[in-house]
């Protein structure tokens, strides 16, 4: 069984799919997880992110060195064989991974590793084209979305995210500008998945967002 929840940053489609996976006894495919981890490869050797308009000219065999790996059925993340897990939530690898996620070169590479995850695993897919791309013809489809101000607040109260200079004010501008990169990029663009259930979480908790989910879905 494939699920996928599409939908913007902030919208709480990671802590949904967590949560919905551990409920039906499925496991849980963070494909976001993926591009911060070519992110974080990235600005070992371009710190300052001058080389992104170059990314033809640039040796991307560095990807095969990502691996991602089930621990406690908790999804992992190991870069030349070390977890980095832990070290990819910081705010900078947002914007850069979104940056690089729009580059159909890096895409096609990690593709293929989250489809294998699927044959291997009933999964809980989230991310910006997982509906739409990576798994279009998915068991249930969800597009997950709530209004700017609430992401903003949520993104904000992520403790998690490691960045203690972030203001309501500076993620409001990074999710608008994110935002249109994801819908008007040519690869990949975040949409709304055919057939799709579009969930609008602003006003309701997480727990009865999951049980609206969990309505949609007969196992």
């Amino acid at each position: 069984m494939i699920i996928t929840i599409d939908g913007p940053a902030g919208s709480g489609k990671s802590s949904v799919a967590k949560s919905l996976a551990q409920k039906l006894n499925v496991y849980y495919l963070n494909t976001g997880l993926l591009y911060r981890a070519v992110a974080f490869a990235w600005l070992k050797f371009d710190p300052k992110f001058e080389k992104v308009n170059n990314i033809k000219d640039i040796d991307l065999s560095f990807i095969k060195n990502i691996e991602y790996r089930y621990v406690d059925k908790n999804p992992n993340i190991f870069y030349e064989s070390k977890n980095i897990t832990g070290q990819l939530l910081n705010n900078v690898l947002s914007q850069v991974a979104s940056i690089l996620s729009a580059n159909l070169e890096i895409r096609k590479r990690l593709l293929d590793l989250q489809r294998n995850v699927a044959k291997k695993y009933d999964i809980v897919c989230e991310g910006r084209d997982c509906g739409s791309v990576i798994f279009p013809n998915a068991d249930y489809k969800f597009y997950l979305t709530a209004s700017l101000d609430v992401r903003a607040k949520r993104i904000l109260g992520d403790k998690m995210r490691g960045d203690p200079e972030l203001t309501f004010e500076k993620v409001k501008v990074e999710l608008e500008v994110r935002d249109q990169r994801d819908k008007n990029r040519s690869v990949a663009p975040l949409v709304v998945p055919e057939n799709a259930i579009i969930v609008d979480n602003s006003g309701i908790s997480e727990k009865e967002t999951i049980l609206l989910f969990l309505l949609k879905i007969k196992i």
